[in-house]
């Protein structure tokens, strides 16, 4: 059994074709606590190998030789060969299959070289390489420009602020993480990013980088003739999946990826594809997508172990879920940790002042509950999140909007699931 990139489950006789020098690792610490400045107690490899972020195993490249699996590093697949059950590596090795897991996952979108994105001082981040490069910068840097503000712009520009750097983000967008965050939501992050020094250009799009006389990145163009200064560059605009040598297995056209089933299974027998890169049926919304994020990641491909390994033909069920946490370093006046679960559809209730809790609600016409956001949270109060989120209970809206507090509104909606279960 050959498993590309990284794989949550081990078996006899596996292998695994990396593109990177080291063991999988759980990608989001990279623009959380990897970017902290050296006495703030950064984050490091072998900290966040698969998988010590959901409580397993820490998964270095003894476990990986514990568990008779292969690893080749720095030796990516090129070329692949259905028919034959093949693959080749960069190096010219050929790998024979049995069943194969296409666990690609995601690169970075870049700017166009012609308009400055390759200049030295612009940083992109995917793996551990474009991190320690960042914060290579980042020690000597005066002025960062961000350019997206998504997860990966609003998780940099936290960062920057732990090293009190002079920090500006620009977007095209009217306000930041505008594909979860309502305008309202989006006005208290801005804020407190503010606070820390952060600088917004909002509704605006960079024509180009300059280079300085030293050849680095100096500064951002934007279309309106404006010009910022900059010695760092971080570019945040978004990710496409890896299809690499396999899109004759079979691409979905309009969430991107390889489409599979239910069960990750690709229209070629004995070819799975999970992570990121697997376009599947989002079971609970009835539609396909494609969902970037290490949760997915692993649940996928627990399930597709399993499905492999036992025969088991029970549906993927994921319940999309998405979280951030910034501002966590030594020293920081206000930590963050939003978490969200659901989908970000209908009208919406925004409860508490965000000192530090704020919750939003999203209910449909139907007077169901279809995603709920919570930041600052208890424990208790982030694993009701989910529950909420998977039953969809019928919500009361008015008694939401009259909560006094965001305990009150989690208890109102506690009820909400009560009732319905009793039904």
């Amino acid at each position: 059994m050959a498993w590309l990139m990284a794989a949550s489950a081990s078996s006899p006789r596996s292998s695994s074709a990396s593109v990177q020098p080291v063991p999988p690792y759980e990608r989001p610490a990279l623009t959380k606590g990897y970017l902290f400045p050296p006495d703030k107690k950064p984050a490091r490899l072998p900290g966040f190998h698969t998988c010590v972020g959901s409580g397993g195993q820490r998964q270095t490249a003894e476990w990986y030789k514990e568990n008779g699996i292969e690893v080749l590093y720095e030796d990516p697949v090129v070329a692949f060969d259905g028919k034959t059950q093949t693959l080749k590596t960069s190096s010219g090795k050929i790998l024979k299959y049995g069943s194969l897991i296409i666990s690609t996952g995601c690169e970075a979108s870049r700017l166009p070289e012609k308009i400055g994105g390759k200049l030295p001082g612009v940083h992109y981040i995917r793996d551990v390489a474009d991190a320690d490069s960042l914060v290579s910068s980042l020690g000597s840097a005066k002025k960062v420009l961000v350019i997206g503000g998504g997860y990966i712009g609003m998780e940099v520009a936290a960062a920057a602020c732990g090293w009190n750097l002079d920090t500006t983000i620009v977007f095209p967008e009217d306000h930041i993480m505008p594909r979860l965050f309502t305008p309202s939501l989006a006005k208290k992050y801005e804020d407190l990013y503010q606070q820390n020094g952060v600088k917004f250009i909002k509704g605006a799009l960079i024509d180009k980088l300059e280079a300085g006389s030293d050849g680095r990145v100096s500064s951002a163009v934007l279309k309106d003739g404006s010009v910022v200064e900059a010695d760092t560059v971080v570019v945040g605009i978004g990710a496409k999946p890896v299809v690499g040598p396999f899109e004759a297995v079979g691409v979905n056209r309009e969430v991107g990826g390889i489409e599979v089933d239910s069960l990750f299974r690709t229209s070629v027998p004995g070819i799975f594809a999970i992570g990121d890169v697997a376009a599947f049926p989002l079971k609970m919304y009835n539609r396909i997508a494609r969902v970037e994020h290490v949760d997915h990641a692993r649940k996928s491909a627990h399930h597709c172990v399993e499905t492999l390994l036992t025969s088991q033909t029970k549906a993927y069920d994921y319940l999309p879920y998405f979280y951030s946490r910034v501002f966590e370093y030594e020293g920081s006046s206000r930590k963050v940790w939003w978490q969200f679960y659901g989908d970000n559809v209908g009208e919406t209730v925004e409860v508490g002042n965000f000192d530090p809790k704020i919750a939003t609600f999203w209910i449909d016409s139907d007077s169901r509950l279809k995603g709920v956001f919570l930041e600052s949270g208890t424990s208790e109060e982030f694993s009701l999140l989910p529950q909420l989120a998977k039953s969809q209970p019928i919500i009361d809206k008015s008694k939401l909007q009259a909560a006094a507090s965001v305990e009150d509104a989690l208890e109102i909606a506690r009820s909400s699931l009560q009732s319905a279960a009793s039904v």
